[in-house]
């Protein structure tokens, strides 16, 4: 099982992963994998009196999950943590267990509810530079900078409609205060990817594949 797989050249991991010749087994190991890694990271959780959101590194994994699955797969994986979570395993946030709280959504909810949306964002881009065999850098940099935005939009409406306060509010408690978190997370993760990571065939032989 994953023969395929140069598990020795940690940067060829987004092409071996992303791979046609992975088999539907292997594809649902790897959903599991980064679904599970969101749930260890989003235990990594601090908070401070300046916002009822907290600082967690799940964007971290989110993030992550778009740089090594395809777009589909992306997508699935962060689908399956949301649904684990929802069916009540402590996966969220510092432990948390609820996804909807009688009947309602939790304030937070709007936030993870986009997450698979910015995994898939980014796994776009990677996957065009993939077949193309080169560094996309038009797609990419499109998607590393559009990655938050549903994330930042959906988290921000709802946590409005969640407190009963105007968006104003909500977007000085859910998003100013993460700008920069978030903005250095993405940027190291954009310059990994268009200028560390291989896409053509040259550049594959470099690390020996």
């Amino acid at each position: 099982m994953f023969n395929q797989v140069s598990w020795d050249k940690p940067l060829l991991w987004h092409l071996n992963l992303r791979s046609d010749e992975l088999s539907l087994l292997e594809r649902g190991i790897t959903i599991a994998f980064f679904s599970g890694l969101t749930a260890l990271c989003a235990q990594i959780a601090f908070v401070v009196p300046w916002t009822p959101v907290p600082y967690t590194f799940q964007t971290f994994a989110v993030l992550a999950t778009g740089m090594y699955l395809r777009r589909n797969d992306a997508f699935a994986s962060g689908c399956l943590y949301l649904l684990v979570g929802a069916l009540g395993a402590p996966i969220f946030a510092d432990g948390g267990f609820e996804l909807v709280i009688d009947g309602t959504l939790i304030p937070s909810g709007g936030y993870l509810l986009a997450f698979p949306f910015a995994s898939a964002i980014v796994a776009e881009g990677l996957d065009r530079s993939s077949k193309s065999e080169s560094a996309d850098f038009k797609s990419l940099l499109f998607c590393w900078t559009f990655a938050m935005i549903p994330v930042y939009i959906v988290g921000t409406l709802w946590l409005a409609e969640a407190y009963g306060v105007g968006l104003a509010q909500a977007f000085e408690w859910g998003v100013e205060p993460f700008l920069i978190w978030d903005f250095a997370k993405i940027l190291v993760m954009a310059l990994v990817t268009m200028k560390l990571f291989p896409y053509s065939s040259d550049d594959r032989s470099q690390y020996g594949n």
